[in-house]
């Protein structure tokens, strides 16, 4: 079975797969052989499970000024992450979500 991986991950609920660093630099190489300035003057928006362990989050601060981004965004809503570091405070848009507004 060639899933089988997917599959035993599946039942023991250990899902999380991450992208890895290497398959990004790859990827990316791709578009800048195409054209060196495709991030140039670029916001850059990345929605992560958890931006503090996001490879894409990793690649992209790593290589800021290189690519000349304008701007990098990345973002999540793993408030639960957080707990961990025992002073988190939620944003304002974690308030009033929570809030319903």
């Amino acid at each position: 079975m060639p899933n089988a991986n997917l599959t035993a991950a599946m039942r023991a609920k250990n899902d999380e797969f991450y992208t890895q660093y290497a398959d990004i630099e790859k990827e990316m190489n791709a578009y800048l052989e195409y054209d060196k300035d495709v991030f140039r003057g670029k916001t850059i928006l990345l929605p992560c499970d958890d931006p503090e362990w996001s490879n894409f989050t990793k690649f992209f601060a790593q290589n800021f000024e290189k690519f000349g981004l304008k701007k990098l965004i990345s973002t999540s809503y793993a408030e639960d992450s957080k707990n961990y570091k025992g002073n988190y405070q939620p944003t304002l848009l974690s308030k009033t979500s929570a809030k319903g507004l």
